[in-house]
């Protein structure tokens, strides 16, 4: 049986942290069966703890003292900054690299990958491992990071050439793995890299009959979205004598909870209650694109449908169960043709399709399986 090393972010069983877990939960099962797997988490306590889902069980390490978020950390910031001035490294890198825990995150992945093939997924896992010196047999990128660093960065990190920093290093280290592969169809075009489906579990067709949206309200992103959500997509809907409700879901979305369309706020305990309620996902997304939605999977897993830009309905499939939309009027359109029963796309038969036996055949061959 094969011995595979699978580097990730964080620790799979915190969903609560983002979008690189959820998409992480659903390629381990690729190697369930076929290889003696384990997981090193380049952030998370330190220590060792098993980890459980979909019938999967594998053993996951950490080494600890390694922060994912420092935002809100200004003495942490600075710290990093001042690490710049003298690295080359960029602030992606440097974020985790300028403490002391990253040491023992080295040497925890060099004992670890010994005798197995190794696996990151993600960009931090990547940096852990050219850091660590271990042959890489492949690397799953969920984003060209340059591309996001070119959109978001903020000022500071732009003077401190963010930017060129991390585009040198993520050519750099892309040249390391022996095999490539990029969630999103458009990243994988600009990568040169394979496009990897990621393998999906479908259930039954919601028979929601409300818009919903899911999601941080502080992540800048989502506040636009909802704001344009409220504001002008309300407004034509209003215009147009579309009477459907809105419900969203996520931290911070309560403060909508007195918006005259908004029918239930807040965060959910379960994302199967959002969705139950829930017949149209809308997933707006502005400015430079790249990686994929992991809310758009998530809702043809539930069966529903998702309003998308065309630039993610590229960058998944071009043929998925899309209402494509790109402009205001587009999106309040596409919302009152599905609400008035116009327009049908079957999310859960595409949803079916997105197998573990098709990413198998992609990924698996990689390490040998």
């Amino acid at each position: 049986m094969s011995a595979v090393c699978f580097v990730t972010t964080y620790p799979l069983s915190r969903q609560d942290l983002g979008g690189s877990g959820w998409v992480d939960r659903r390629l381990l099962p690729v190697f369930a069966g076929s290889a003696d797997v384990e997981v090193v988490c380049v952030t998370g306590p330190e220590g060792e703890w098993t980890e459980r889902f979909d019938g999967v069980e594998v053993t996951a390490r950490a080494a600890g003292d390694v922060p994912l978020e420092l935002r809100g950390d200004r003495l942490a910031l600075a710290r990093i900054a001042a690490g710049m001035l003298v690295s080359p490294e960029p602030y992606l890198a440097r974020k985790f690299s300028v403490f002391p825990g990253w040491r023992k995150a080295v040497a925890l992945l060099r004992e670890r990958a010994a005798g197995r093939q190794v696996v990151t997924s993600g960009w931090p896992g990547l940096v852990l491992a050219a850091a660590a010196g271990v042959p890489v047999a492949a690397h799953v990128a969920h984003n060209v990071e340059s591309t996001i660093a070119v959109e978001h960065s903020p000022r500071p990190l732009r003077m401190l050439g963010e930017i060129p920093r991390l585009q040198r290093m993520e050519r750099r280290l892309l040249r390391l793995p022996a095999h490539v592969f990029a969630l999103s169809r458009t990243d994988a075009a600009e990568l040169s890299a394979i496009a990897l489906p990621v393998p999906l579990s479908a259930t039954e067709a919601s028979d929601g009959r409300t818009v919903g949206f899911i999601g941080k309200a502080s992540w800048p992103p989502n506040a636009r979205a909802l704001e344009v959500l409220l504001g002008p997509v309300h407004e034509r809907l209003s215009a147009m004598g579309v009477d459907v409700d809105f419900v969203l879901a996520g931290k911070g979305t309560e403060q909508f909870a007195d918006h005259p369309r908004v029918v239930a706020a807040g965060p959910v305990a379960e994302v199967a209650d959002f969705y139950a309620r829930v017949g149209l996902a809308v997933v707006p997304r502005f400015g430079a694109s790249t990686g994929v939605s992991v809310k758009v999977l998530e809702a043809a897993e539930f069966g529903v449908p998702s309003v998308l830009p065309r630039s993610l309905a590229e960058a998944i499939d071009p043929d998925g169960p899309w209402l494509v939309a790109e402009t205001v009027e587009e999106m309040a359109e596409a919302i009152r043709r599905w609400h008035g029963g116009g327009r049908s796309v079957d999310a859960v038969e595409w949803a079916r399709k997105q197998d573990v036996a098709r990413t198998a055949a992609v990924l698996g061959a990689a390490v040998g399986l």
